[in-house]
């Protein structure tokens, strides 16, 4: 069996060269592959806009699904080889779908089975074993509770991914997370840049990805969030970085 894929699209454009990629690693054209736009408020007129640019874009079997039965979408994500999510909230995707659903892990059994899965901004967070909320605090920086994660699809359950990255300077959020969960490795996306990962290597396919991890164990005192090494690789287009994700 081949290795499955994760497209990480950090928001902004979803360009051709992107959506190439993904339907070639879905098995091209004609590879039935789904749409799922719960993040969005409409998530049946968000998966129709969708899947009319996939299939403008050459990827023929894209079918955009807006069902509230998770028994109906699960039975349906058994027989795609693709799963893609585009941009919007992922908070609103785990409240429509929780884990208890199964939907979760019908999702990362596409990519477990060699297909491709991912999607762009909150498509893209989804991605990891946990994601940023995007929750605002009381507190700034480096300090415990800063800013708030919670449990991802979990597709890349070793990783934890954010979008718009550099555009939005996310840089400390991202650090934030890791530190208070050093068994995971963090990527930045920034906006209008792409990664894959599979078989264990993220390649940066266009724009910049950042990636960062503890290399030693994080401590905090009073709250404030320290480590005495950091680890960060700053990728440009065709870079690749053997990680461990799951």
């Amino acid at each position: 069996m081949k290795a499955g894929t994760v497209l990480l699209a950090g928001g902004g454009r979803t360009t051709e060269a992107m959506v190439q990629t993904f339907v070639a690693a879905a098995g091209g054209s004609d590879a039935p592959f789904a749409i799922l736009a719960y993040t969005q408020s409409d998530p049946k007129a968000g998966g129709q806009r969708s899947q009319d640019y996939f299939r403008e874009l050459g990827g023929r079997g894209a079918q955009a699904y807006s069902t509230l039965d998770p028994n109906e979408l699960k039975a349906a994500l058994a027989n795609v080889q693709g799963v893609w999510i585009p941009g919007g909230d992922q908070n609103r995707f785990t409240k429509t779908f929780p884990e208890s659903s199964g939907v979760w892990q019908a999702i990362a059994d596409v990519y477990r089975r060699g297909g491709v899965v991912g999607g762009t901004s909150a498509g893209a967070s989804l991605m990891g074993g946990w994601m940023p909320t995007g929750a605002e605090t009381d507190k700034e920086g480096l300090q415990m509770g800063a800013y708030p994660i919670a449990l991802g699809l979990g597709a890349l359950p070793k990783a934890i991914v954010d979008q718009h990255f550099l555009k939005r300077n996310r840089l400390i959020r991202l650090l934030a997370s890791i530190l208070q969960s050093p068994d995971l490795t963090g990527i930045g996306v920034d906006e209008d840049a792409w990664a894959t990962y599979q078989g264990g290597v993220l390649k940066a396919g266009v724009g910049q990805v950042i990636v960062v991890r503890a290399q030693s164990k994080p401590r905090h005192h009073e709250g404030l969030l320290a480590c005495g090494d950091i680890r960060m690789h700053a990728l440009a287009p065709g870079d690749t970085l053997r990680l461990k994700l799951t």
